[in-house]
């Protein structure tokens, strides 16, 4: 199974948004990771067939997904970043009305929407109305609609977003379980949730894909680029005025652990460590507005 762009672009009068892209999606999780106005969505947005591209076409299993119409949009699953619903839908009722209109068969609707609940912990606020919801709650709603039709091609973008750790961790394990014969493509800013459980990752950056590969591929790019040390907690402010730390922790009497980003050692008794993938995001992304777990 794939899912196959060939030279696709998208142009927005004087803007291009996705510029000649050619990536070929396989079964397993995939990560699409990219600042802020890269093109993410708008790249998300075409392979969920709701936008045309100006240029270019996507194929699955070897046929256009716009030919396929109705076939296609049986087998997909897509979370935007806001989803429509109606202030006055409960839970249950939002998700019998979108398995509705994905041709859910009704015999299963009940059962496929109370197994969703479950995984989600939603169970307890499926009578409560969408609007009354937390933002996490919300968002898993979000993702509860998008598996419904229990899709083969399956995108979602900043699905985390508004969860707590807890929540993030069995949606990490609900999702690596569920993409052993799918395509499943999720675009984050938080990028421990899907650095453990990605197959492969593609790069975003400008409206051009730039690097495809896994993460320990990806990483490697930065070796001895990522470095350690401690230092007293008074001069923090001075290395924070002139180098990129990704991270700082207190410790005893006074001193704080740094990790920090630069072609050399900066700070005497550096050592250098391996580095991850969100190191690689920040080298690559240094202004991005980037969300990183427990820190």
């Amino acid at each position: 199974m794939e899912l196959k762009m060939e030279h696709i672009s998208k142009k927005f009068k004087d803007k291009t948004a996705v510029d000649d892209i050619s990536l070929t999606l396989t079964t397993g999780v995939w990560g699409l990771l990219g600042a802020n106005g890269a093109g993410k969505t708008t790249l998300m947005r075409m392979i969920a067939d709701i936008m045309t591209p100006s240029s270019g076409n996507i194929y699955f299993d070897g046929t256009d997904i716009h030919k396929m119409g109705k076939d296609y949009r049986s087998l997909f699953g897509f979370l935007p970043q806001d989803f429509g619903y109606s202030r006055d839908f409960t839970v249950k009722d939002y998700l019998e009305y979108i398995a509705a209109l994905k041709d859910v068969p009704a015999r299963e609707t009940t059962k496929k929407i109370d197994y969703l609940l479950n995984i989600l912990t939603l169970s307890d606020v499926k009578r409560k109305k969408i609007s009354k919801l937390s933002g996490g709650m919300k968002r898993r709603v979000g993702i509860a609609q998008a598996m419904l039709n229990d899709p083969k091609i399956l995108v979602m973008d900043e699905p985390t977003a508004g969860l707590d750790p807890g929540e993030r961790v069995r949606f990490r394990n609900f999702i690596s379980e569920f993409s052993h014969d799918r395509i499943v493509l999720i675009s984050t800013h938080i990028v421990s949730d899907i650095e453990y459980i990605a197959t492969r990752n593609a790069i975003m950056k400008d409206g051009k894909i730039i690097d495809v590969g896994t993460t320990d591929e990806l990483v490697k790019q930065i070796e001895g680029k990522v470095w350690t040390c401690t230092i007293p907690d008074r001069d923090l402010g001075q290395y924070e005025m002139r180098l990129r730390i990704i991270n700082q922790r207190g410790e005893d009497n006074n001193q704080v652990s740094v990790r920090y980003l630069s072609d050399k050692s900066e700070i005497e008794g550096s050592t250098t460590i391996s580095p991850r993938l969100e190191d690689l995001y920040l080298w690559l992304f240094p202004q991005a507005d980037y969300e990183k777990e427990g820190n």
